[in-house]
């Protein structure tokens, strides 16, 4: 099995996190470092990949400023998205191996640990057809990938970027955390789609470091089926 080192922050700052994340990549792009899992939590900020933009802000800066939210601008795939505490995010600093580098399998693979994460809790999370993340079903049972988009909440963004095949940003996955924010943005430049956790979906709190230890488990199980094909 392929090991991985697993880096708990706790709650720390989005921008330095972002400097210590390019500094891993660079660690390990150098094979100086193994495969690394860093799972953390940040204070309020907004954060726009590179194919997003501001237009997909509903409220003003100054709005923002006064909620003691940042906007940072950054170079992962996907649009604009928010994060804050009771949200898990996850950055796997990971190195494709050279018969298996295919990044929207990778993408995909990664859903799929947070589908199994969230059901392992009773949630029923699902993927859809052209939109990336995973979602929560209106139904109960399976299937766990849908065909289209039919009113479903997202659970949980992934954006990713690569530098020499080697991963950094992320997951965010909603498990605690006041889905409040969510509303001052169009969530990953989607109009009328919406956020939700696993907290609302389950109506109660979760203990966080459970999720934690189950996401781990998953991801460990996805990087040894990766690495082989």
């Amino acid at each position: 099995m392929p090991k991985i080192n697993v880096i708990n922050w706790g709650l720390k700052n989005y921008s330095k996190a972002h400097c210590e994340q390019k500094r891993l990549r660079e660690l390990r792009s150098e094979n100086k470092i193994i495969d690394t899992l860093i799972l953390t939590q940040h204070p309020p900020v907004m954060t726009i990949g590179r194919s997003g933009s501001e237009e997909n802000i509903k409220v003003s800066r100054a709005y923002l400023t006064n909620k003691d939210i940042d906007i940072v601008e950054v170079e992962r795939g996907g649009d604009i998205t928010y994060h804050g505490p009771g949200q898990l995010i996850a950055y796997p600093i990971f190195h494709l191996p050279s018969e298996v580098r295919d990044v929207k399998r990778f993408i995909r693979a990664i859903e799929q640990v947070v589908v199994k994460t969230c059901r392992e809790f009773g949630a029923p999370a699902v993927t859809i057809e052209g939109l990336t993340g995973v979602w929560i079903s209106n139904q109960e049972i399976e299937p766990t990938h849908f065909k289209e988009w039919n009113g479903e909440k997202k659970i949980s963004s992934i954006g990713l970027a690569f530098k020499r095949w080697t991963s950094y940003h992320g997951v965010s996955f909603n498990i605690n955390l006041d889905l409040t924010p969510f509303s001052y943005i169009h969530l990953c430049g989607l109009k009328g789609k919406q956020a939700t956790s696993l907290s609302k979906v389950l109506g109660k709190e979760v203990n966080f470091e459970k999720v934690e230890s189950v996401f781990i488990k998953y991801m460990n199980e996805m990087w040894e089926e990766f690495n082989h094909g």
